[in-house]
Parts: C-alpha cells; sequence; structure tokens
C-alpha cells in the first residue's frame, strides 16, 4: 500500500466516523424534542398501545373538565411499564387521585379544567395498553 492509498483510506474512515457521530447526534436530538401526542377520546375511553423502553418515555396529553372523575389503566407483558400522571409535561406527578392495582391504575377527580400528561416508561421494555377513561 502506498503512501496515498493510506492517505486515502484514512480519509475514508475519517469520514465514516463523522457521519456516523452527525447521525448519532440527530436521533438523540430528535428522541428529546418529541412532544406528547394527544389522545384521541372515542366516548368517554381512550384506548392507546406502543412500544417503549430503555431511557425513553411515551408523553400524552389530554383535555379534560374540572370535577371530572378519570381513570386511568396500564396493562403490559410481565407488568414492565408504568406511568405518571401530571400537570405538565415532564413535571411531577399530580398530588390528587389514587393509585392501584401495583400501581398500574390511577383515579382521581381534576381538580381544574385544563391539559394534563400521561408519561410512559419501562424497564427494560414493554407493549402496553394504556387506557384512559373520563367520567
Amino acid at each position: 500500500m502506498n503512501f496515498s492509498s493510506r492517505l486515502t483510506c484514512k480519509s475514508l474512515l475519517r469520514l465514516i466516523a463523522t457521519v456516523g457521530l452527525a447521525l448519532l447526534l440527530t436521533n438523540v436530538a430528535v428522541a428529546q424534542d418529541q412532544e406528547a401526542q394527544g389522545i384521541c377520546f372515542s366516548g368517554k375511553t381512550a384506548v392507546v398501545r406502543g412500544f417503549i423502553g430503555g431511557e425513553a418515555h411515551d408523553s400524552y396529553e389530554f383535555h379534560v373538565k374540572g370535577g371530572r372523575k378519570v381513570t386511568v389503566t396500564i396493562t403490559s407483558k410481565g407488568n414492565h411499564a408504568s406511568f405518571s400522571v401530571s400537570k405538565e409535561e415532564f413535571g411531577e406527578p399530580v398530588s390528587f387521585g389514587k393509585e392501584s392495582n401495583e400501581g398500574r391504575t390511577w383515579t382521581g377527580t381534576i381538580p381544574e379544567t385544563g391539559v394534563y400528561f400521561i408519561s410512559v416508561t419501562a424497564h427494560p421494555q414493554a407493549r402496553y395498553t394504556l387506557r384512559v377513561t373520563k367520567e
């Protein structure tokens, strides 16, 4: 191998490494910028199915009037998926309501009209079904 072909191989390897790093950084930025998905209700119940794992989360938003009772339930094989309900995306869980069924169900009466968020996580990963009912 002569000097110019070694230089070309080095340049090619640098180019591949640079492109790979750029793609990785782009994927990380996209994952962090994902916005909450709106939940579509059919009547008083909405059902969402998804897959999540690792350090990622799925975020859902829904609008509800104050005084309504809301029940959120999550199911997943092996019960690896969990969720929290908050007033802000990525916010602290709400202080009202009550968990049951080992944390897989949450029921609360909404104190004020507005947008609420449900954040779903799983460790290590899970296919899940999220059911939200407004009464």
